[in-house]
């Protein structure tokens, strides 16, 4: 019940904001700055019809006095100081990043995501990704992104200059999106994810009401294979059976799902996908803690913001390698993977 209120609270809050509240408000006290100063100036005589007690009454010209004077200085002051401050918050921190990197995946930003009190503050828009021909190429993927690795695209291009807000999403492979997560891990800047909703093909922002979805009670796997490897598999978009896994982890894998069942975007709110994550990060410092784990392989039917937010969660200090796996709708299996390094990425090789 809380979460639904707390919902209702924020939402009705949005609608009633505007774009430039300080630079409002400073504007109102530079106005009335002016009319403070002229507040003891001025000459006025009334006169009443003969029956009034009263016949006439004046005001006589009277010098500004310096209480006025000073009143006016502060108002303007502080009226200058709000809008300066607004505008040197504001200016162009916001960055926008679309993931495209798949066949027919669009070329431009969804603007209609943005807050209208943020678009006049917003940078323009980045691509990142190779855009797809309609036979992908797997290999020229893998290239693009450990160039942008290289050049730490989002520091260097991207949130340069005291970046602070990221808007990002979009649509490519689940194992690029993990990756690229990765690269967002040492980020600073707040980021807000956006999701392609399939009920009505437009992009939205995971701002709807927390509707605490979360983990099915499993128990963790935390045995290895012969080599090394252990797997994790989240089954939220579809769920995943164990026929559908590579033979050798089989029975060294833990199936996760959810409790509200399975759905494409089932998770539309950001608090709900961090909560999500971390869970799912713990599971895996736990696997990676183990004496004789050498690998760890995720197996992921997730949308595009959940498998961004896991990517986020890789730490090359805690964690094993990871080999992230793409489901072949066709095959019925996982027929590629890459694997995840410190270094970038690079297919992998059984």
């Amino acid at each position: 019940m809380w979460e639904r209120v707390k919902w209702l609270l924020i939402t009705t809050f949005k609608f009633k904001r505007t774009a430039y509240p300080r630079t409002l408000w400073g504007t109102k006290l530079c106005l009335l700055a002016v009319g403070a100063g002229m507040f003891s100036v001025g000459s006025v005589n009334v006169q009443f019809e003969s029956e009034f007690i009263v016949n006439t009454l004046d005001l006589d010209y009277k010098e500004p006095s310096l209480y006025s004077m000073y009143l006016s200085i502060l108002l303007f002051v502080v009226g200058c100081a709000l809008i300066f401050t607004e505008w040197n918050q504001k200016l162009r921190h916001t960055a926008k990043v679309m993931i495209s990197a798949l066949p027919g995946t669009p070329t431009h930003f969804p603007e209609e995501i943005l807050d209208p009190t943020e678009k006049a503050f917003c940078r323009e828009s980045v691509f990142i990704g190779l855009q797809q021909p309609a036979t992908e190429n797997i290999y020229a993927q893998i290239r693009r992104y450990n160039a942008e690795l290289e050049i730490d695209v989002f520091k260097q291009y991207i949130l340069h200059e005291k970046g602070q807000k990221l808007y990002i999403g979009g649509l490519a492979r689940i194992p690029f999106l993990v990756s690229y997560g990765a690269m967002l891990r040492n980020l600073t800047a707040e980021i807000a994810y956006f999701d392609k909703f399939h009920r009505d093909g437009n992009y939205s922002l995971l701002s709807d009401e927390h509707e605490c979805i979360d983990f099915t009670e499993t128990k963790q796997q935390k045995n290895v294979n012969q080599f090394g490897d252990a797997g994790i598999a989240v089954g939220f978009t579809t769920p995943i059976s164990k026929r559908q896994l590579p033979m050798e982890l089989r029975e060294f894998t833990t199936i996760m799902s959810s409790n509200r069942g399975n759905a494409r975007n089932l998770i539309k709110n950001q608090e709900n996908l961090h909560e999500l994550s971390e869970k799912l990060g713990r599971c895996i410092d736990q696997l990676s803690a183990q004496p004789s784990c050498r690998k760890i392989h995720l197996f992921l039917s997730v949308q595009s913001a959940f498998a961004i937010e896991i990517g986020r969660r890789y730490q090359e200090g805690t964690h094993q390698n990871w080999v992230v796996h793409n489901f072949d709708p066709q095959a019925q299996s996982y027929t590629w993977a890459i694997e995840l390094t410190k270094n970038g990425i690079s297919k992998y090789v059984a």
